[in-house]
């Protein structure tokens, strides 16, 4: 949706003359309902086009495909967008906090949006462990009389050049003036941080917005991008830890099967019956998992690891019978002996990964994201278990909620 608008805006050019309205359905109505003449005109269009959609069909292309194929328009709009921008898709890279933090200033604070669960405030702190000391992070999470506090641990942190992390901001908008008072006083040392995070609040202070620097905190789209993710976050030495193979087979597993399990939810419900609030803790308690199986005989227990992810970490989100049964089905699909075997008995390449993927005979993180790289930019339906045809519905469904927001947003 933001694409569009920022096309709309950058190149009005692109757009004929009612174009827009035509597309948003601002003139359909009163154009179907102007007089009879129009009649034999709208008779020529095909029974099989919806009427609401008739007068759709324009020079745009866009138009035609939201006409005559609207489980189509979601990837119609993406295209247009990408073609008028001259960008290769709309999607940012995976967000690498790492990478983040050392392209960022001392007197710049960094605004995480995050959706409803999200809490990127253990990433925050495994980051500090890995970058500064572990004692340098502290963290307020905003909410009734932490706002003394919070002015407080801001000041020594600035003075000390330690990291501060304050979280939940949309929970204390009226205070938001406050900070900013303290920020332009502030007098911050070098190695200073301040990472902001809050939910998207309408009333939230414009002033702090164009301060910092802004970045969303959510699961990528694709299962690419995710598995993406997950590696960027992830050190060369977490993969090639003892020059276990099977065990970097085993991280691997665990990635796929954490990317499948937040990509499924773009097919509610045919995908889950609802909305599981799939984590980035729930990976590292699995990688922990994965890490401790190998700490101990070679005989696994892949029983262990399918209880532990089913009845404690994944399984613990989900409520619903025909849900289990389905993550049920991911771990014995993903975590067996057949899957990750011992390294010893592999040839160079073997495709014993599901999907015909072939996984590196190494430890080296460098090939399993050449791996990724491979894999196809959009998900295949046969990646999460699912018939063909339901990237139809799950399109048609999101493209009728962005010609929602447009409409909504003119």
């Amino acid at each position: 949706m933001f694409a569009l608008h920022f096309v709309k805006g950058m190149h009005p050019e692109l757009f004929q003359d009612n174009e827009w309205d035509t597309f948003t359905g601002v003139i359909i109505g009163d154009m179907l309902r102007k007089s009879d003449s129009q009649k034999n005109i709208r008779d020529q269009i095909p029974s099989w086009i919806e009427q609401e959609r008739a007068w759709a069909v324009a020079s745009l292309k866009v138009l035609v495909v939201q006409a005559v194929r609207p489980d189509r328009l979601q990837s119609a709009m993406a295209l247009f967008a990408c073609k008028a921008l001259g960008i290769k898709e709309l999607s940012p890279p995976p967000l690498n906090l790492k990478r983040l933090y050392k392209e960022t200033l001392e007197i710049e604070p960094i605004l995480i949006i995050i959706s409803p669960g999200a809490d990127p405030s253990q990433e925050l702190q495994e980051l500090a462990s890995a970058e500064r000391n572990g004692e340098c992070y502290h963290q307020v999470a905003m909410g009734q009389g932490q706002a003394d506090l919070a002015v407080q641990t801001l000041k020594e942190c600035a003075r000390n050049g330690e990291w501060l992390c304050l979280k939940n901001l949309h929970l204390v908008v009226p205070w938001l003036p406050v900070l900013e008072k303290e920020l332009n006083s502030l007098q911050p040392q070098p190695g200073f941080r301040l990472w902001l995070t809050a939910e998207v609040h309408p009333k939230f202070s414009p002033i702090l917005l164009q301060s910092s620097l802004k970045i969303t905190y959510e699961a990528p789209p694709g299962l690419k991008k995710n598995l993406m993710r997950t590696y960027e976050s992830w050190a060369s030495e977490q993969i090639g830890k003892k020059g276990i193979v099977s065990r970097a087979h085993a991280l691997f597993s665990l990635a796929w099967f954490h990317a499948a399990c937040q990509e499924r939810r773009n097919y509610i419900p045919q995908g889950w019956t609802k909305f599981y609030e799939f984590s980035l803790s729930d990976l590292r308690a699995g990688y922990d998992i994965i890490d401790r199986l190998f700490d101990g005989p070679k005989d696994f227990q892949w029983e262990f690891v399918h209880g532990l992810l089913e009845n404690a970490i994944y399984g613990g989100r989900i409520d619903n019978y025909f849900d289990m049964r389905v993550l049920r089905s991911y771990l014995e699909q993903f975590f067996n002996s057949r899957v990750i075997a011992d390294s010893n008995f592999r040839t160079k390449k073997m495709s014993r990964f599901p999907y015909s993927i072939s996984l590196p005979n190494s430890c080296n993180i460098l090939d399993y994201r050449q791996v990724i790289e491979s894999l196809p930019e959009d998900d295949k339906p046969d990646f999460f278990g699912l018939p063909a045809n339901i990237a139809r519905s799950s399109q048609r469904m999101i493209s009728s909620l962005v010609e929602t927001e447009i409409i909504r947003t003119g």
